[in-house]
């Protein structure tokens, strides 16, 4: 009787934690490992790791905002990444949408070719990540969105790699939304 009692109480406390949790209500996608996916689909920290290595980069790792750090990254094949986030309309201001994406740098005498992810939300272009020897991006890539770009609630995000991109170099971490800008910038 005791045992079910704790069981229940320790239910009921998860529970009642979790609809407080601040980031609960933060629309946010996890690429994490599922079903029918191929194996190049999706790569762990380490592995990316090892990959990067071999080709004389060093590997950014997976950022810790709001607590989605799993260092599992869902990899952009060659045509492209497409994904969804469900953003409630509750207020008519501009939102941001945050990509935290795979993010190397070259190591001395590494051959590291210019390469471009370009970024589509709901069938328009709004931003083109670069990157090459000398120039690179800040992570998380920031996209501002007014209310009328996302009007029923639905962002699509499309990742499209510039077709000079052979294989699987661009990953995405995480992907989440906030009303606010995101306060600390790395």
């Amino acid at each position: 009787m005791k045992l079910r009692i704790l069981l229940l109480t320790a239910i009921f406390l998860s529970n009642f934690a979790s609809m407080f949790a601040s980031d609960s209500l933060i629309p946010k996608q996890e690429f994490g490992i599922e079903e029918g996916q191929l194996p190049e689909d999706v790569a762990t920290f380490p592995e990316l790791k090892t990959w990067a290595l071999y080709q004389s980069y060093e590997l950014e790792p997976d950022a810790p905002h709001l607590g989605l750090q799993d260092y599992i990254c869902r990899m952009v094949p060659e045509t492209g990444l497409p994904f969804l986030l469900e953003k409630q309309v509750v207020s008519k201001s501009t939102v941001y949408l945050y990509l935290d994406l795979t993010r190397y740098r070259p190591l001395k005498g590494s051959k590291f070719k210019p390469r471009k992810l370009n970024i589509v939300v709901n069938g328009r272009p709004k931003i083109s990540v670069y990157v090459d020897r000398n120039q690179s991006f800040t992570n998380p890539v920031e996209i501002p969105l007014e209310p009328s770009e996302y009007p029923n609630g639905k962002i699509y995000v499309d990742l499209v790699p510039s077709h000079n991109s052979l294989g699987r170099f661009w990953g995405i971490w995480d992907a989440f939304i906030l009303e606010n800008r995101l306060e600390t910038r790395d």
